[in-house]
Parts: structure tokens; C-alpha cells; sequence
């Protein structure tokens, strides 16, 4: 058994490793792989990743099954070779409305202090945009003597960009003037809207963060407490929360630095998985000598969960994750993992990076650790300090991002900056075109990109790419087992142009894939000063 995980884990992390040459003027970018960080593998583990132990079979000759869905080239899942293409990273644009939620501050009243984006939706009806928050104001709702630092909020709004929040008069706290708390005593950690909920009551869930402390019953004649954990509620419209407070369903981080592990920690993210029809828990995990790293647990009900187990470590001691959050985009997992930085800032700097799965379990680094989301290269504006993105989204034809910022600790004194940018996080949206996540590119000395064979259905192929002004792209088809396909050689290929995440392919007898409907075959990229994002077949 133990011997068995071993060799799957190698073989995880080794799969694809292929080398990518360049000769005259290299691409932009970094190799398609990332050379195997031995220093993370246990010492059984690293004996077998020194002796190259791989399954007997030449990977780059399995088939591969795909449906409508656009293929990315985040890993080397479907590559079998390549020759002077790099693998580059893109990067989303900030909006320049940023920051588009600040905290509240009110005249004569205790601030916001912060408003963090938890999670942001995206409905049909109005309002188009809904967004829970987390507001962290420094009250208590039931006893004045007593502190509380978590509260979540609400805004809307029906472009995605300028948000309101509304008058909701719930959870009135004196002092605050805040007037759109949903939930006054805990961080919402995952929001589920589920419509087809048979109890009109149950129709939004969501797993709600509570800090342990001492509450009065509604008589004021007893005290209890509230263990501190992660606790169940409902609502009929997400504004509206009832919860059990009776029982935690997961247990908040004690001080458990081994394993199994006695809790998940703060920056724990709950999702559910539409492929694999389960909720997620992608959890804030510690391990002795590892510090921060990340887990995985999984649930069919909301309330019974299986074992946090570790999914990922850190690259390097000085480079932690400090949270991940992952999503599920064309048939695949696509993750933002948040990496602290040492030594930028006391308090917490992160940037971005990229990482994606085929199975939700198994993650692997895009870009070997080029960032994705970085800071603002303008040391005195609110997102300088720290980047971490909670919410993705398919609006149109982009990819919205919306992510928490925070200046760095001396820009938060600032005088020069705006008063609800000094208190503290703010919310942001970076935007980047559909499928433009990383891009594999050729230089100037024509590169080569060959797939896998590949079983599909459908008669036209289309590529989501960019070709410089004197730059081309063309596809070849071969067979299974590599030989050109008469009409579809390179030389057939009309050269493809421009910048489009729509481009037809078509050769000299037309765009029709004639004959080769539910076939096996392999698709050759050939690109020159051109960037390839994604293909599909439709």
C-alpha cells in the first residue's frame, strides 16, 4: 500500500516532464516543465525519484478522450512533445475603478475596518452580482462588555462593478452604523445557492465560521459557549441566516502540528464540485517543520466530512501557501494558490500563482512559479501589500476576478492615501480574455507542439490564440501514431493571423475535420512569434 502512493506520487509529479528547446531569439516564458523539487519528498519517496521509476508504459502514446469542452495548456497532460515553445503565464488586468468595495465609515462611528470579499455570485435575476463579505468590525451583539471581530455583510449590485450596500436593518449594532450585516457573529467560509433545494428555507447554505465565546439565552438567565468551528446555516434568499449553534460540523485549528490534524485553519475555502458532485473543503492545513501547507476534505451533505488530508506543500521555507482556492473551469481545475512572502511586510504579503488539477486532488504549479496575480508595482496604492483572489467568474467573453488587496504596513499610515483605503482590505477586479490563463508561445525560430492521440467528436477545430505581425500558426493532423493525414499537412493549413479567442482552422479543402469524426488522432501546433492559449473541437 505505502509502496503503491509512493510510486502514484512520483509518477504525479513527474508525469509530462518534457524538455523544450530553443534556438535564435527564446520565447517568453519558462520550460513546459518544472524540474522535480526532490528536497519535498519524504526519503523514500526521493530514492525513487533519483532512480526515475515510471510506469513501463510510454506515456505519450496514451489516448486521450475530449469533449466540447476548450483544452488548455495549463499542465503537459495532453503535450507528447514539443520543441522552442515556453510555457507563459498571463496576466489579468485591474480594473481602473479599483478599489469597487471599501469599508464603511461612518460619521461619528466605529468603522468597517475592513471589507474582504468572502464570496461574489452571479444570478440571473436581480441583482445580477451578489457578494457576502467580511466586514470585521470590533463589536459584540450580545454583551457590551465583550469584543467580537468577525461580522458578515452583503452588497449587490447588477454590473459587477459598482456595488451598493444595502439597508437591510438586521443585525443593528450600536454605534456601527452598519445597516447590511447578514450574520453578526462569524465568517461565512463557503456560500452555496442551490435552487433546487425542495426546502424553500434551505435554498442558499452556507458554513459559517464562529469564534468560541460566552453567549446569554434570550432569557439572559444562563450562559453558554459556543465552541469555536465551522457551523451550518440556511437562508431562503442568503440575506436572511438561521444556523445550529448547538454542534460544530468541522473544528477551527487547535494546536495540532501533526497529523491527523485536529481542525482546519483560517484561510479554509468550501466549494462545490459540479464534476465530481461533492462539496470541497480546500483547507488551511500546518504540519510540523512544513509550516503552512494545503488539504483536501469532502463532504455529499454539508455535514459529514471525510478527513482533512495534505494535498500540497510549500515550494520553499520561505515561500508558504497561505491559502488556495480552486475552481472549476472547461472540464478542469483551475487554482489560485496565495504564496506568502517573507520578509515584504509583517502582516501577511501574498501574491498569486497558478496551479491546476485533472482529478481535483493532484495539483500541479503552471508557469514553474511565475506569478499570475502580483502586487501593485505601485508601492502607495491599496493593493500593494497582498493579493488574494476569492471569486472567478465567466462574465461574456472574460474571466472576472475579484480579489482582496491591502497596502503594505507603512503605506497603511499614509496620510496620502484615501481614509477607506488606510483602514484596511479592500475588494478589487482584475478582468483577463477567456482561456488566457497561461499561453505556450514560439519565437522566432519556429516552434512545435505535439499532442497525444486524441478520440473526439465533432468537424471543426478552433484555436484561442495571438500571432505577431510576421508570425504564424498553423495545425497539422497526423495519425495515432504520428503520420501527416493527406489535406491536412502543415503545408495545407491556411496560416492563421491575428488575435482572436475564436479562430477557426481551415486548410486548402476547407474546415470540415472530412472523415475523421470519432477518430484517434494527434494534433501538431506549429508557431512562430505566436502565443497559443486553447483548442477545441466542436
Amino acid at each position: 500500500m505505502r509502496k503503491t502512493a509512493s510510486i502514484a506520487f512520483v509518477v504525479a509529479v513527474g508525469f509530462g516532464l518534457l524538455a523544450a528547446t530553443a534556438a535564435g531569439k527564446e520565447p517568453e516564458g519558462g520550460p513546459l516543465a518544472e524540474p522535480l523539487d526532490e528536497r519535498q519528498l519524504p526519503v523514500t519517496w526521493r530514492n525513487l525519484a533519483n532512480e526515475r521509476v515510471m510506469f513501463p508504459l510510454d506515456m505519450k502514446d496514451m489516448p486521450v478522450k475530449i469533449g466540447r469542452e476548450r483544452q488548455l495548456f495549463l499542465d503537459n497532460y495532453l503535450i507528447a512533445e514539443s520543441a522552442n515553445v515556453r510555457r507563459q503565464v498571463q496576466r489579468p488586468r485591474r480594473d481602473k475603478r479599483n478599489p469597487i468595495v471599501t469599508p464603511f465609515l461612518p460619521e461619528g462611528g466605529s468603522p468597517e475596518y475592513r471589507a474582504v470579499a468572502a464570496h461574489v455570485m452571479q444570478f440571473k435575476t436581480s441583482p445580477r452580482f451578489r457578494m457576502w463579505y467580511q466586514s470585521f468590525p470590533d463589536w459584540h451583539p450580545w454583551r457590551p462588555d465583550e469584543k467580537i471581530r468577525f461580522a458578515s455583510s452583503y452588497a449587490v449590485s447588477e454590473d459587477g462593478i459598482h456595488w451598493s450596500k444595502p439597508d437591510l436593518d438586521l443585525h443593528t449594532i450600536k454605534g456601527s452604523g452598519l445597516r447590511n450585516i447578514v450574520i453578526p457573529y462569524g465568517l461565512m467560509h463557503g456560500v452555496f445557492h442551490e435552487p433546487h433545494e425542495p426546502d424553500p428555507q434551505k435554498r442558499f447554505k452556507a458554513l459559517v465560521c464562529v469564534e468560541a465565546r460566552r453567549v446569554r439565552d434570550g432569557n439572559l438567565t444562563r450562559e453558554y459557549t459556543i465552541p469555536e468551528g465551522y457551523y451550518l446555516h440556511w437562508s431562503p434568499d442568503g440575506i436572511h441566516w438561521k444556523g445550529d449553534l448547538t454542534r460544530y460540523i468541522i473544528p477551527s485549528l487547535l494546536r495540532s502540528r501533526g497529523l491527523p490534524q485536529n481542525g482546519v485553519g483560517d484561510t479554509s475555502r468550501f466549494w462545490w464540485d459540479p464534476l465530481r458532485r461533492r462539496y470541497v473543503g480546500d483547507v488551511k492545513f500546518v504540519i510540523a517543520g512544513q509550516n503552512r501547507c494545503r488539504g483536501i476534505m469532502e463532504s455529499v451533505d454539508l455535514v459529514h466530512w471525510s478527513q482533512a488530508t495534505p494535498t500540497f506543500l510549500a515550494r520553499l521555507d520561505d515561500h508558504q501557501i497561505y491559502g488556495h482556492r480552486g475552481f472549476v473551469y472547461q472540464g478542469m481545475y483551475l487554482g489560485m494558490r496565495w504564496v506568502y512572502v517573507m520578509g515584504r511586510s509583517k502582516h501577511h504579503s501574498s501574491n498569486v500563482e497558478l496551479d491546476c488539477s485533472r482529478d481535483g486532488r493532484t495539483w500541479t504549479r503552471v508557469g514553474a512559479g511565475q506569478p499570475f496575480m502580483d502586487f501593485n508595482p505601485k508601492r502607495d496604492t491599496w493593493d500593494a501589500g497582498k493579493m488574494r483572489p476569492v471569486a472567478m467568474l465567466e462574465v461574456g467573453e472574460e474571466i472576472w476576478i475579484y480579489y482582496n488587496g491591502k497596502p503594505t504596513d507603512v503605506e497603511t499610515g499614509n496620510p496620502a492615501f484615501p481614509e477607506s483605503q488606510r483602514v484596511g482590505n479592500c475588494v478589487g477586479l482584475a478582468r483577463l480574455p477567456r482561456d488566457r490563463f497561461a499561453s505556450i508561445n514560439g519565437g522566432d525560430q519556429a516552434g512545435r507542439l505535439t499532442t497525444r492521440p486524441i478520440d473526439f467528436h465533432g468537424s471543426r477545430l478552433h484555436v484561442n490564440a495571438t500571432v505577431a505581425e510576421g508570425g504564424e500558426l498553423r495545425v497539422e493532423i497526423l495519425t495515432h501514431d504520428g503520420k501527416p493525414i493527406a489535406s491536412y499537412r502543415a503545408t495545407d493549413c491556411l496560416p492563421i493571423s491575428g488575435d482572436g479567442i475564436d479562430l477557426p482552422v481551415s486548410w486548402k479543402a476547407g474546415a470540415k475535420l472530412v472523415g475523421l469524426d470519432h477518430s484517434r488522432v494527434r494534433f501538431r501546433f506549429s508557431l512562430k512569434n505566436a502565443k497559443l492559449f486553447s483548442f477545441w473541437v466542436d
